[in-house]
């Protein structure tokens, strides 16, 4: 968990300081105009994007040198991330807008174009790269800066660990991201009157999520730490009512859910939890659908 914490930390704060010269060169490269698939967004015969780049050019560089888009959103890659891992990890965010009773078109349709207006994307890089003293995050070529959370990492073989890789910081952008530059208001983390931190506050109140692993954070910079909280607190939400906790090696011996969240099944988050029913309910059930378990398994052997 330090680790995690710290990596956090690491990765916000320089993302908070790199929005920098980004729209000098915007006006030639909004000229990119994403697509919904993934096989159509890449570039070579091989269904793998422009790869090895010079960094002049608009779709990669130095620091990324890969990518797919996905659902109106880029996926960078660094350096030595499988073609095969980045394009299952565009499958797997794709799995997640599959058609739903519940799905409100209009709010679907937000979603995706806000994604595609203010260039929102996701990292990915080697796991274990990170804990390298030369590692830098880089940054992706403009007009992409800000819009962004953590790295998904590859990792050595698939399976639960690797799902729940997958997953957690799929959701992480999902939600910190995109929801809340969709919904402004009740995504609002800085706001205690927001529908997302009252239902967050829920879960704390009746010792469900437990954030005392986050104190540090509150130390270095309490905007990040109300931003965190409220990401993972979404995160596992979301998990729980998806009932992925096993499948995502997230489950704990003895209950449903784990030390940080103790829940982990529909019936308990909409029993013990109605403010965060609510509002997955309102917003995630009606733009993203549970992914198949299936597909996932398959995609991350």
């Amino acid at each position: 968990m330090t680790r995690k914490i710290s990596l956090l930390l690491f990765l916000y704060l320089l993302i908070g300081c790199n929005s920098k010269e980004s729209s000098d060169n915007s006006d030639e490269i909004k000229k990119e105009i994403n697509s919904e698939s993934v096989i159509e967004n890449t570039s070579s015969s091989n269904n793998t994007s422009t790869s090895n780049n010079t960094s002049s050019s608009n779709n990669t560089n130095q620091d990324y040198s890969n990518f797919i888009d996905a659902k109106k959103m880029r996926i960078f890659a660094k350096e030595g991330v499988s073609s095969e891992f980045l394009q299952n990890l565009g499958k797997a965010y794709e799995e997640m807008f599959n058609d739903g009773a519940n799905i409100d078109e209009s709010m679907r349709a937000l979603y995706l174009s806000t994604a595609e207006e203010n260039y929102v994307y996701q990292r990915v890089g080697l796991d274990g790269s990170e804990v390298n003293s030369s590692f830098e995050p880089g940054d992706p070529p403009a007009p992409y800066s800000d819009n962004a959370t953590d790295f998904i990492w590859e990792m050595q073989q698939g399976g639960t660990d690797q799902i729940g890789e997958v997953i957690e910081h799929l959701l992480h952008t999902v939600t910190n991201v995109i929801l809340y530059l969709s919904f402004p208001e009740e995504w609002d983390y800085n706001n205690p009157s927001s529908q997302l931190s009252i239902a967050m506050q829920e879960s704390i109140d009746k010792g469900i999520y437990d954030i005392s692993d986050y104190d540090e954070l509150l130390d270095n910079d309490p905007e990040i730490y109300k931003k965190i909280l409220t990401q993972e607190y979404a995160y596992w939400l979301i998990l729980a009512e998806w009932d992925y906790y096993v499948i995502a090696g997230k489950k704990e011996d003895g209950i449903s859910g784990n030390g940080e969240f103790t829940i982990g099944t529909p019936a308990e988050i909409s029993e013990t939890l109605p403010l965060g029913h609510e509002l997955y309910k309102n917003f995630v059930e009606k733009i993203l659908t549970e992914p198949d378990k299936e597909i996932i398994v398959s995609l991350f052997p």
